[in-house]
């Protein structure tokens, strides 16, 4: 890619907006930008980061993680959402998204970095596994219906 390509957090209003287009790549039902860019600014108060990759003044990736401790892992970093806009993939922009969220994790000290993808998306396990990222585990959610 002859483009320069700027990895850098995300802490401003503006600069989650810009992300929303690419984010919602990933997480269709996000309603609008306003609602993204204040369930980012929540999740942020609970140890959310954002970062993103730009060309100029677009954003064309994004990956979204957070600090956890639990007794299966100890202190880690999990992955909640990794995206890259549709005609930048195959760039190595996903893995440079990665490494930010990864070095982070050896700054903070952690052993594991943890992420989940979906059984219905092999493309993305395949660039999981590509970047050395092994499957140990199969995720079993439940939707909860509030009473």
């Amino acid at each position: 890619m002859s483009q320069e390509i700027d990895i850098r957090s995300i802490e401003q209003a503006d600069d989650i907006a810009a992300c929303y287009e690419v984010m919602a790549e990933l997480r269709p039902h996000l309603k609008d930008v306003d609602c993204f860019v204040q369930q980012v600014m929540r999740q942020r108060d609970r140890g959310y980061r954002l970062s993103a990759a730009w060309i100029n003044d677009r954003v064309i990736g994004a990956i979204g993680y957070r600090l956890q401790e639990n007794l299966l892992y100890g202190t880690f970093v999990f992955v909640d959402d990794l995206v890259v806009h549709h005609d930048f993939r195959s760039h190595g922009i996903g893995a440079r998204l990665l490494s930010t969220a990864r070095d982070y994790a050896r700054e903070q000290g952690c052993r594991q970095f943890v992420l989940d993808t979906g059984l219905h998306m092999p493309h993305a396990q395949r660039f999981y596994f590509s970047q050395g990222l092994l499957a140990r585990a199969m995720g079993f959610t439940e939707e909860l219906i509030p009473r």
